[in-house]
């Protein structure tokens, strides 16, 4: 899940939660369709009941995101891909899921069923709409159709990360056969796309719709990040597929006991050898790790009389690779726990440290080298 999110429900093992910002975009919905769609569509409504249905409407809208999402969740489960969790947050909803695609068709039908999903609901909405007579059930059922005809519309678009993007590269990927240059072509898509929706907002702005125009650019924003991310990831798979933890981890096996002073420590073995952490070890097993997060805690006059003991991490289980683990598999453990370094055992030895700084200076040769 992303972080700062609230962890909801299970659906087929899979987490569902929100993250802090879908609360902004809900109250901003609630309060569009509260004041101004509700009273139009629905004349001499009171004003509690339009805002009322304001947030019914805005809890079905992401209900829908849900959906949409499950159906990309259900669709990689299919067609064995892992799909951890769903979070709902400002900008719709994200589906985690375990690695990439390893065939184009996977690709393909884990993106497009969540826009038909949305196609769906929108035909089902507008079946209601036109079924019912009662205002407020038939306005309701508007808007979820046309606001799920949009959703599926604007995920068609074909750049990256957008579900039209994966359905872009997926085609690319089965012509070419090359993954890189579908997903290369697929991201620019994507800045392109994002950049268009920029220069909307900034019209937007300069025609005074002001609230409107930043909200545009902002998803531009988002689109371009998102594009950017994932050539990255892509890049960081495609140079590093192959590659273990043992070929890249720096031999190191220095530690220090738990009962070291803090002071000792600083002075000592962190300083000369220009360390950020270092490995705590008692009895020939490793029982922690101290680093320099743990350290700028602690008071300047406490660090005379605090052991390392009192202020290493891992106290409660250290997480460690192997040599013989994929690299890929260490670098989801750093961004995971939000580590800079990890400890690499063979059995219970200590082999050395597998830093972040590793893993690029790794990926940055590869990359030049074109490995």
């Amino acid at each position: 899940m992303l972080s700062n999110s609230i962890r909801l429900f299970r659906v087929a093992g899979i987490d569902v939660g929100v993250h802090y910002s879908w609360l902004v975009i809900f109250g901003l919905v609630t309060y569009s369709l509260g004041i101004g769609f509700f009273p139009q569509a629905v004349p001499g409504l009171p004003a509690a009941e339009a805002w009322i249905l304001g947030a019914i409407a805005a809890i079905l809208l992401f209900a829908s995101v849900l959906l949409h999402e499950l159906a990309h969740s259900f669709m990689a489960k299919a067609r064995g891909l892992d799909a951890r969790s769903i979070t709902l947050f400002i900008f719709g909803g994200v589906s985690n899921l375990a690695g990439e695609a390893k065939q184009p068709a996977t690709e393909f039908l884990v993106a497009i069923v969540g826009p038909l999903t949305s196609f769906v609901i929108s035909g089902v909405a507008f079946f209601v709409a036109t079924s019912f007579t009662e205002p407020r059930v038939e306005a309701t059922a508007s808007y979820l159709a046309v606001i799920n005809l949009l959703l599926a519309v604007f995920n068609l678009i074909p750049g990256f990360p957008l579900d039209g993007g994966r359905v872009l590269r997926s085609i690319v990927w089965s012509i070419t056969g090359n993954l890189r240059r579908a997903t290369d072509l697929a991201a620019n898509m994507g800045k392109l796309v994002a950049y268009g929706f920029m220069a909307w907002g900034f019209l937007r702005i300069l025609e005074r719709d002001f609230l409107g125009g930043a909200w545009i650019i902002l998803i531009g924003w988002f689109l371009h990040g998102a594009a950017s991310s994932s050539l990255d990831q892509v890049v960081l798979d495609t140079r590093l597929r192959r590659v273990r933890v043992g070929d890249i981890v720096r031999p190191d096996t220095f530690t220090v006991p738990p009962g070291l002073p803090v002071a000792q420590l600083i002075e000592e073995v962190l300083l000369p050898a220009n360390k950020r952490a270092v490995p705590v070890q008692h009895d020939g097993q490793l029982i922690g790790m101290v680093t320099l997060s743990d350290l700028v805690k602690i008071p300047a006059e406490r660090r005379l009389t605090a052991r390392v003991e009192e202020v290493m991490g891992g106290r409660k289980g250290v997480i460690t690779v192997r040599p013989a683990d994929p690299l890929a598999h260490a670098i989801g453990l750093l961004s995971e726990h939000d580590f800079e370094q990890m400890p690499v055992l063979e059995g219970e030895r200590l082999i050395g440290m597998l830093t972040r700084a590793d893993v690029m200076h790794q990926l940055h040769l590869r990359e030049a080298l074109d490995v």
